[in-house]
């Protein structure tokens, strides 16, 4: 279930980060200010990219799970 799970995390953390974008847009200025729940979600979701196993990993034990890669 490698493959299977590490499509989950890098499913779930690009999502995250798109969303936590749009929302820091849409909030404008306030989006950055720690005051304000959208600058918590933005440092959230960006900790799963990094945290959980860079996306770059992810990737490549996918590819590796496909056996597209050497």
């Amino acid at each position: 279930f490698k493959k299977e799970a590490a499509l989950a995390k890098l499913y779930s953390s690009t999502v995250a980060v798109d969303n936590a974008r749009e929302a820091t847009q849409i909030h404008g200025g306030y989006g950055f200010m720690n005051e304000y729940p959208v600058a918590r979600m933005w440092r959230d979701s960006k900790i799963l990219e990094i945290g959980e196993g860079t996306s770059e990993v992810q990737r490549m034990l996918i590819a590796r799970e496909m056996g597209l890669s050497a």
